[in-house]
C-alpha cells in the first residue's frame, strides 16, 4: 500500500541525509539529540493494547525516532494533504472516547451518534416517518446506510440534533486528539506526537511537520465557531476545524485536510 511505501521512502531517505535529520530534529524541538534508530509501521505494524477490554488496535505512530539519550519520538505520517485520518463504529467510539478521556457522553448525544451513524435500531422506522421523501436519492442513501442525515435528524428531534453538534463543538480537543494521536491506544507510548506532511513517492511536494498538542489546542478554540452540519445530501458530514467526519462502510469516518490544519495554525 504506497502508504507504507512512503514511509519506507522517508525512513530511507532521513537515513541517507544527515543534515535533513539534524534538522527535523531541531523542528520538532530536540535539536540536542542524536539519532540511534528509526522504525517504521505499516506492513510490520503491530497491535497494540486497546483501552477497550482485551482488544487490540492499530498504533497512530508510523514513525519511531529512537535517541541515543533514550528518548522516542513518534510521528504519524500523511502522504496525502487529506484523506482518512481515524476509522471507527458509532458504538466503539462512545467506549474508547469515555475509557480514552475518562468523561461521560450525556445519553442524548449518544443516541444522537448511533442515528447519525448507523448504530440505532430504529433508525430505518425514523427515516420513513420524518424523512423529505421528495428527494429520493437522499431518502435511499439514509435507507441503504440505516443513518439519518442532519435533516432528517432536525425534523426527528431538534434538541438532539442541536446537542450532537454542540457536543462535537465542545469535545474537539479530545476529538482531535482522538483522531491523531491515541486512536484507542491504551499505552501512551504508542501515541503519535507529531503529524508530517510528507510524500517521497513524486505525487506533490509537501513537508510541514506539526505537534499534535498545539493542533488539538486551536482545535478546541476554532471548534467554538467551525462546527456545522454539511450542505450536501441533506447533511451527510459534520465539519470539523481540522477536516471533517462522515460515514463510511457503517463507521464513522474522520478525515484531515492539510489546508483547515494549516489555517487554524497560522501557518
Amino acid at each position: 500500500h504506497s502508504g507504507h511505501k512512503n514511509e519506507c521512502a522517508v525512513a530511507e531517505y532521513l537515513k541517507n541525509h544527515p543534515a535533513y535529520l539534524q534538522d527535523l530534529l531541531y523542528r520538532t524541538g530536540n535539536g540536542e539529540e542524536t539519532v540511534k534508530l528509526i522504525t517504521i509501521g505499516g506492513i510490520h505494524e503491530t497491535n497494540v493494547k486497546s483501552v477497550i477490554g482485551n482488544r487490540s488496535t492499530k498504533s497512530k505512530t508510523d514513525m519511531k525516532i529512537v535517541c541515543n539519550s533514550g528518548k522516542t519520538i513518534n510521528i504519524s505520517i500523511k502522504k496525502s494533504l487529506g484523506g482518512q485520518v481515524y476509522l471507527v463504529g458509532a458504538k466503539s467510539f462512545i467506549d474508547v472516547f469515555q475509557k480514552q478521556f475518562h468523561k461521560n457522553i450525556p445519553e442524548d448525544v449518544k443516541k444522537a451518534i448511533l442515528l447519525y451513524w448507523s448504530g440505532a435500531e430504529d433508525a430505518n422506522e425514523i427515516i420513513d416517518k420524518y424523512s423529505n421523501k421528495s428527494n429520493a436519492k437522499n431518502f435511499n442513501v439514509q435507507k441503504r446506510h440505516k443513518s439519518l442525515n442532519a435533516d432528517t435528524l432536525l425534523r426527528y428531534n431538534k434538541i438532539l440534533y442541536e446537542n450532537l453538534l454542540n457536543w462535537f463543538s465542545e469535545n474537539m480537543y479530545e476529538i482531535s486528539k482522538l483522531s491523531f494521536m491515541t486512536g484507542a491506544a491504551s499505552q501512551k507510548k504508542e501515541w503519535a506526537e507529531f503529524v508530517w506532511y510528507i510524500n517521497k513517492l513524486g505525487e506533490h511536494d509537501i513537508d510541514a511537520i506539526y505537534r499534535i498538542e498545539d493542533l488539538c489546542k486551536v482545535s478546541a478554540e476554532a471548534g467554538k465557531k467551525e462546527v456545522s452540519y454539511g450542505s450536501k445530501n441533506g447533511g451527510t458530514t459534520i465539519l470539523l476545524p481540522f477536516g471533517f467526519v462522515q460515514w463510511h462502510q457503517r463507521k464513522m469516518q474522520f478525515h484531515h485536510q492539510h489546508d483547515k490544519i494549516k489555517k487554524i495554525l497560522g501557518k
